[in-house]
């Protein structure tokens, strides 16, 4: 029985940390490229952030497989084909994906009785999940309304609206980029509450946790 703990564990520990990896590539690497191994190397990582967030919360994943494999492929096929509604209806399905994703990933935090490395580590990841869908709901609202934006350069790529989900998910906020739609403005609001709240709530609930666990032993 410690045997097959020990093995889940280092199983869960490793699927987290390549997820991390491909999170950390996804919104710090990836950005730096360009032409077509930009937009290549952007499916390939997306697509394998798909499969490790599924694999992560494993007690899930027979449900979420399902719905991942048809996100995945409703965005190469928009991606080889040029389609832009079918592009759309992609990344409505990636919000919907890392939305439940998350609210899993906080359910099992919450549940945790024992706080190690993994906790930490997903919970990171989770925060990384809030920055990427803010990204996909920007990068939407862009293309329903080219003006919905108001930025010194054209906001063309998707690492800018990357870039901009997170420095609003931190309350950074340089003002290079700056919402104008309603629709813009209502998400970037949603990011700015949303990071305050998560570092306030969910990670000073994983440190009592853990400092509790600490004085107990």
């Amino acid at each position: 029985m410690a045997l097959k703990f020990t093995k889940q564990f280092h199983q869960n520990l490793e699927h987290n940390i390549s997820l991390l990896v491909l999170n950390f590539i996804y919104v710090f690497v990836w950005g730096l490229t360009d032409g077509k191994m930009e937009k290549y190397g952007f499916g390939i990582i997306f697509s394998l952030i798909f499969v490790f967030a599924i694999r992560a919360i494993k007690e899930h994943n027979s449900k979420l497989y399902y719905f991942s494999a048809v996100a995945i492929i409703i965005f190469w096929i928009s991606f080889f084909f040029d389609m832009k509604y079918l592009m759309l209806t992609s990344h409505l399905f990636s919000v919907v994906f890392f939305i439940i994703v998350v609210v899993l990933s906080i359910i099992k935090l919450a549940k945790a009785k024992v706080i190690s490395a993994i906790e930490f580590i997903e919970a990171v990841n989770i925060y990384f999940y809030l920055g990427i869908i803010g990204s996909i709901l920007l990068s939407v609202t862009y293309w329903l309304n080219p003006d919905a934006f108001s930025a010194g350069n054209p906001l063309t790529a998707p690492a800018d609206f990357i870039y901009f989900s997170f420095v609003t998910l931190t309350s950074l906020g340089y003002g290079d980029i700056s919402p104008v739609d309603p629709m813009a403005r209502s998400i970037s609001i949603f990011l700015s509450f949303s990071g305050q709240i998560y570092i306030a709530m969910i990670i000073s609930m994983l440190v009592g946790k853990y400092l509790n666990a600490k004085q107990n032993d």
